[in-house]
């Protein structure tokens, strides 16, 4: 009986030092990144030490608006996938634009990408938005809007994937003659 109690609180002594080691040293932001460990290592402190896929620059005149980083593919980051859609950006708040303002969508990354699609969240369903020369227009109705973007890289005879990547972001459309 008293050897059972040893074992058992050896075990779990162990166990505990796993944990503690993983969740405060710099070893566990490699370990964690791309898991369903990440969201709860990031709550807690640990900072995860990984590059991001390419991020476009998303903005309207001389405003940036800023994008979450979404589901992708990459290098040697591998793959991850989140929930999308307007859950990913819920308390950011809103970057304010005029009524059908030009918002204009570019990545600096090199090469472009192959392709590039820009979609709005309405009432959980994608409705796709049609860009033209990298910016389409914000709504005339005020109101908050949801928007995602994917883009994907492929090689140069277009046969295989290069990688992916996808961000959200949220606007809210508001007259600014008020």
């Amino acid at each position: 009986m008293l050897r059972k109690k040893g074992f058992i609180l050896s075990a779990a002594g162990i166990l505990v030092f796993l944990v503690v080691f993983i969740y405060l040293t710099p070893f566990a932001g490699r370990l964690v990144e791309n898991t369903r460990l990440e969201g709860n290592a990031k709550r807690i402190g640990i900072r995860i030490t990984q590059e991001s896929p390419p991020l476009p620059l998303v903005t309207s005149g001389k405003t940036q608006i800023p994008v979450t980083q979404g589901s992708y593919c990459w290098g040697k980051l591998g793959c991850a996938d989140y929930t999308g859609g307007q859950s990913m950006v819920q308390g950011v708040t809103p970057t304010v634009i005029a009524p059908e303002g030009r918002i204009d969508v570019a990545y600096t990354y090199k090469p472009a990408p192959g392709g590039l699609t820009v979609q709005q969240f309405v009432d959980d369903k994608e409705v796709q938005i049609p860009l033209k020369n990298g910016s389409f227009n914000a709504p005339k109705e005020q109101g908050v809007y949801y928007y995602g973007i994917s883009a994907f890289w492929t090689t140069e005879d277009g046969k295989f994937s290069e990688g992916s990547s996808s961000v959200v972001f949220v606007i809210e459309v508001k007259s600014t003659k008020e």
